[in-house]
């Protein structure tokens, strides 16, 4: 597919998104190119079209949660990838410095599987009705999911490096503070690792979509006090495992109180914007042994598990979707409907141009 046009979009800066063209080169021979289906709109996304992550650059064509149909391969790439099979996309480390041979390939200091084309424009340029990848980085999609859950690839992956992160061990009681598209899928995959799963939020729609999953108890925070919820339901003992799936310094509170006595631990899994607070105190934190978890990105190994849980249907994440799907050529709209509150994630239909 020689000098195959593409359109792709790019924020150019706060509330302006627009669609661009430009001619693809030609494929390396370890490369794919994919017939792109569709990309969500991730908070990250929509918060920079927001103007609340100017820091990361504009012109910004970036987008991460997509998929595609493979329409083309390299001459290198192995036969496990054939032309007509789905793939996601994970991360593409140079395999040999520290950080790669670590498991940690997000963190790569020679990253690979750049994009080479518009390079004026930041980002991988997935707001595209084609894109260029690396044989190394795809991952197959099962094709009896809809094409909006299958792009939920990249989000799993970074919840289960969380839950991984957490050490969280069958019949443990987990909180997921937040029942938002994250939350939902958090507290998901918590289940699949064996957790009894307790959800809180302050928003009807976001209560009443956590109920509809059936997945564990859904506490209503504007209603109930959720510590005490989460004591009543645990015998007085606390949770085990708490997942702040919401930057705000109130949950973040919450979420700590609501830990057990002795060795709670505590996960922050988003940013938040404006910066929250967490407030610890060092002693009570020495005390009881009381661990604090960062956790982001994911490694190969959480994409591998991510693509099975997708794939085998052990998650479901049509319950992080808003059911809006936008064409790209309307690629602000869909950045608007995005950031409008309260909704779970926006589709675009990458062939919409």
């Amino acid at each position: 597919m020689k000098n195959q046009e593409i359109v792709f979009g790019a924020i150019m800066a706060k509330h302006e998104a627009k669609v661009h063209k430009t001619v693809l080169p030609e494929l390396k021979p370890n490369e794919l190119l994919l017939k792109m289906e569709t990309c969500n709109i991730c908070t990250t996304d929509y918060q920079q079209w927001m103007g609340l992550r100017d820091h990361y650059g504009f012109p910004m064509a970036a987008g991460h949660e997509f998929c595609g149909i493979i329409v083309e391969k390299g001459a290198a790439v192995p036969d496990t990838l054939q032309i007509g099979d789905r793939v996601g996309q994970g991360y593409s480390g140079c395999g040999y410095c520290d950080a790669c041979r670590s498991g940690y390939e997000s963190e790569c200091v020679n990253p690979g599987g750049g994009v080479s084309y518009a390079t004026d424009f930041l980002g991988g340029k997935a707001f595209a009705n084609y894109k260029i990848i690396t044989a190394d980085s795809a991952y197959k999609l099962s094709k009896e999911i809809p094409a909006a859950e299958a792009s939920f690839l990249e989000p799993v992956a970074t919840v289960v490096q969380c839950v991984r992160k957490a050490r969280i061990r069958p019949t443990e009681n987990v909180v997921v503070l937040g029942a938002g598209t994250m939350g939902l899928v958090n507290a998901q995959v918590a289940k699949a690792w064996g957790a009894r799963v307790m959800i809180t939020d302050i928003s009807e729609k976001k209560v009443a979509r956590a109920k509809e999953m059936g997945i564990g108890e859904v506490i209503h925070s504007k209603e109930t006090d959720p510590v005490q919820a989460v004591k009543e339901l645990t015998d007085g003992v606390g949770a085990d495992v708490v997942i702040a799936a919401v930057g705000n310094t109130l949950a973040y509170w919450q979420g700590m109180e609501m830990l057990r006595h002795f060795r709670g631990r505590f996960v922050v899994f988003p940013a938040g914007y404006p910066k929250p607070e967490l407030e610890i105190d060092p002693n009570e934190m020495h005390y009881r042994k009381t661990e604090v978890i960062g956790s982001y990105e994911a490694t190969d190994y959480d994409f591998l598990l991510a693509s099975k849980l997708l794939n085998y249907q052990l998650i479901h994440t049509k319950y992080s979707l808003e059911n809006i799907t936008i064409p790209l050529r309307n690629i602000n709209d869909a950045f608007s409907a995005a950031a409008t509150p309260d909704n779970y994630r926006v589709t675009v239909d990458l062939q919409g141009i």
